[in-house]
């Protein structure tokens, strides 16, 4: 009888501190965002530790309050504020861009190395390779994730910069970010398989601001 109070006791402790977990997790997400928008972290380093490594429970809390798109967007807002400073400093940088931003009868050809732009001004990769290149970016057009894990073997870059879609480029700062690689991100504005868009000036202003 005693035995079974007792595993009671320990039971409802454990539910009020599950309980209290998520509602802590709640707040620290909504005070989080707020703050992220008003160009503010709160307990950064914390943060930081919490979306490295445990970003599936706070995408499953997030879905009680949004969605999954919104959760994907204030984590690359998250890692953009957080390393802006040490992206500045860095020296050897590469900016990463999908190949679905060529034109669709894009001429260049697939190398070992990425998409070789041949600068035919069917789109404009060309002109945000020459803006890249002229602030000391190393520029690589990637057609999946194996070649990004393939450039930080070979290439070693001290900062990334990448351009996706919301879901790919989180995931991507995700993982640069448990290697303590600084990244920054430029979400695309229309995804898919082809033909997909992203704000040319703002990522030519921020490259060169980054710089």
């Amino acid at each position: 009888m005693i035995l079974e109070e007792f595993l009671q006791i320990v039971g409802l402790i454990t539910l009020t501190v599950f309980i209290l977990i998520f509602i802590v997790s709640i707040l620290i997400l909504i005070i989080g965002y707020i703050l992220l928008k008003k160009d503010r972290l709160i307990f950064p380093n914390l943060a930081l530790f919490l979306m490295d490594n445990f970003y599936s429970i706070l995408l499953k809390v997030f879905l009680l309050i949004g969605t999954e798109d919104t959760f994907y967007r204030v984590g690359i807002e998250f890692y953009n504020k957080y390393y802006e400073d040490a992206f500045k400093k860095a020296k050897n940088k590469v900016l990463v861009l999908p190949h679905c931003l060529r034109d669709s009868k894009c001429p260049a050809k697939l190398t070992p190395n990425g998409v070789e732009c041949i600068f035919c001004g069917r789109c404009k990769i060309g002109d945000i390779i020459k803006v890249a290149k002229e602030n000391n970016y190393k520029v690589y057009i990637v057609p999946g994730s194996t070649f990004l894990k393939r450039i930080l073997k070979e290439e070693k870059p001290e900062a990334v910069f990448g351009v996706a879609c919301n879901r790919d480029l989180f995931y991507g700062m995700n993982m640069l970010s448990r290697k303590g690689i600084p990244s920054q991100g430029q979400p695309l504005l229309r995804d898919g398989c082809i033909n997909t868009l992203v704000d040319v000036d703002e990522l030519i202003s921020r490259l060169k601001n980054l710089r």
